[in-house]
């Protein structure tokens, strides 16, 4: 087969924030990245792929006919297809190429098993971990974090200062997009197919919650569930009951999704508990503290998904052992039996104020 459409599309991807998967060069895309998109498109619909922009900018069906020179019913036909199995972005009629985040996802939004998963499952096992590109993925080049954390209010001890949007029910209810949908979380539904995932006799594969277009996108191509503010609330809050992390986009406004994250299986909090990338996930301004009230169970540390918590040998109570480790994410003091272990305030990161800022300087650092 040939490569030539493939490698014009990889470039296409590659001009957007996150690039495309690279080899060990750094200049040639990773040989099981261009089996992969040849896994997704065929030779046909590749043909007219390479005459598309980078993702987000979209193009007519009458554009793509006339740049490919072909019939404009069959570009039309083509595309509509291509939409439907979620390998493009659709506006009326026009399209544009899926994001990195979808691309490399396709196969997992669903939860039944279809032919190509399996290998989908096992090209990315090529070049996303072994060819490491989790680390463009989860951040720049430079270290700024694509997620960050967000914690439920109830875990942040009472008497601590919280800022817009900066636990989850405030986010949810007040910053993020009205359109909220229930997509499966292609993490553990990617494991679940290989039949490797760690925790499965701990959480369900569970859904991310989609927002804003995107939501609206998998509600089109019937994926996503869609649901209200104080849905996603309780859907939230039982998942993080459970030990599951809240991780939203590294920004204020203009999120697209919030994940609910293991340690084993998610593509970004294993960047911090798999891959040395401790510049996966922005970590929030508090961390776990235990009141007088602590007896030492351990019970905390043993939920801890970054195992950054121990119980003092001299105190007999929970406490950080390494603040680096930490993220703030409160599911540690879930399941104090004491009620003792609240989150308090300590300030050490500052996420960008839209989604807009975010991208942009994630693609100036890398093209540095």
């Amino acid at each position: 087969m040939n490569d030539t459409a493939y490698i014009t599309i990889a470039q296409k991807m590659d001009e957007f924030f996150s690039t495309a998967p690279k080899a060990a060069d750094g200049i040639h895309f990773h040989e099981a990245f261009i089996r992969y998109l040849q896994l997704v498109y065929s030779p046909q619909e590749a043909e007219l792929l390479e005459h598309f922009k980078r993702p987000g900018m979209f193009v007519s069906t009458r554009e793509v006919a006339d740049a490919s020179g072909k019939n404009l019913t069959y570009v039309e036909q083509i595309l509509a297809d291509v939409f439907r199995r979620n390998a493009l972005l659709g506006m009326g009629n026009s399209y544009s190429l899926p994001p990195i985040q979808i691309l490399v996802n396709i196969h997992n939004f669903y939860l039944e098993n279809k032919p190509d998963d399996l290998e989908a499952a096992m090209l990315y096992q090529e070049y996303f971990i072994k060819g490491g590109f989790y680390k463009y993925y989860e951040s720049s080049k430079k270290g700024t974090p694509v997620l960050r954390t967000i914690p439920i209010g109830q875990a942040i001890d009472a008497g601590q200062k919280v800022l817009s949007a900066e636990e989850a029910h405030d986010f949810l209810l007040n910053f993020a997009a009205e359109e909220m949908a229930l997509v499966p979380c292609p993490c553990r539904t990617r494991t679940e197919k290989m039949g490797i995932r760690e925790c499965k006799d701990r959480y369900p594969v569970a859904s991310c919650i989609f927002l804003g277009p995107v939501a609206l996108h998998f509600e089109m191509l019937g994926i996503g569930k869609m649901v209200t503010r104080q849905q996603a609330v309780k859907y939230f809050d039982e998942m993080v009951e459970l030990g599951l992390v809240g991780t939203t986009d590294n920004a204020i406004s203009g999120s697209t999704v919030i994940c609910l994250c293991c340690e084993c299986c998610c593509s970004n909090l294993r960047g911090r508990t798999r891959w040395n990338n401790p510049d996966s996930i922005l970590p929030s301004n508090f961390v776990p503290q235990a009141g007088e009230d602590c007896i030492g169970c351990g019970i905390c540390t043993d939920r801890c998904p970054l195992k950054a918590l121990t119980v003092d040998e001299e105190t007999n109570r929970a406490m950080v052992k390494e603040l680096d480790k930490c993220i703030g994410c409160g599911v540690c003091t879930l399941v104090c039996p004491q009620e003792t272990l609240k989150l308090h305030r300590y300030e050490r990161s500052k996420p960008f104020e839209t989604a807009k800022e975010l991208v942009k300087t994630i693609a100036i650092e890398n093209r540095e």
